[in-house]
């Protein structure tokens, strides 16, 4: 089942009447508990109730922000996935360094992206870099192409069965591409590196630490348009298991 529509935000303690308003009535509904807010699907209409211990209700907007802006996007666009990149990548030469380490970290490296991309427009861009909690950006971009498990109401009625409700593929495609564009730059950056590249984590690319080094990666991260900050005396890091296997 492919869900679009767009959604109505509404008081956290207004749930229980919206749920009650549903009793007696034939039909089915979905329902499910989020982090940020818990939501309810009913006759094609999306309602989001925003969870009052999280103090997040004034920055919900963001998530239909991003929806109504990449429905712009998409319109008259064909979308071509981007080649799959991993989101941690190692020198496998450098694993075990034992030198002086730095590393860059792109500042928010997806929210940035899909704005220069024009995926997201300059207002919802400006007013996304105000919330307080990075994670709502984070999860904005990432509900584009979420699949989420809701709880079936029959007839107005809780059922102990589920349904997993997908996006379009289309806007997968747009938030995958927004993600490999990212390991792209942390790519191109480690080729540039050489044998100096230790590895990247998403967004932060860690190498050896000389002038020449750290003035040509900033130089390129400016050259793109992403912003960045340079980690003082980060910590060395670690390969885990996972990335063992991925490399």
């Amino acid at each position: 089942m492919s869900l679009q529509n767009g959604f109505t935000i509404l008081r956290h303690d207004q749930q229980k009447i919206i749920l009650g308003k549903l009793k007696g009535k034939k039909g089915i509904a979905y329902y499910r508990k989020g982090s940020f807010s818990n939501e309810l699907i009913w006759q094609n209409r999306k309602f989001l109730f925003p969870s009052p211990k999280k103090k997040v209700t004034t920055g919900v907007w963001i998530f239909r922000s991003v929806q109504n802006d990449v429905k712009d996007y998409l319109e008259n666009r064909r979308i071509r996935e981007k080649e799959k990149l991993p989101v941690n990548y190692w020198n496998a030469k450098n694993r075990s360094f034992r030198g002086k380490i730095t590393a860059t970290d792109v500042d928010h490296a997806y929210w940035r992206i899909a704005y220069l991309e024009e995926i997201i427009k300059p207002k919802t861009y400006q007013k996304g870099l105000l919330l307080k909690d990075k994670a709502l950006r984070l999860a904005s971009l990432a509900n584009l192409a979420s699949h989420k498990e809701y709880i079936i109401i029959k007839d107005g009625e809780m059922t102990n069965k589920t349904i997993e409700l997908k996006f379009d593929p289309i806007l997968q495609k747009v938030y995958n591409n927004i993600r490999y564009i990212c390991y792209e730059h942390m790519m191109i950056m480690a080729k540039m590196l050489g044998e100096d590249f230790i590895c990247y984590k998403t967004d932060c690319i860690y190498y050896r630490d000389t002038p020449a080094n750290r003035d040509m990666i900033q130089t390129y991260l400016d050259t793109v348009s992403l912003e960045w900050k340079q980690l003082i005396e980060p910590d060395k890091p670690i390969l885990n298991e996972e990335e063992k296997e991925i490399n």
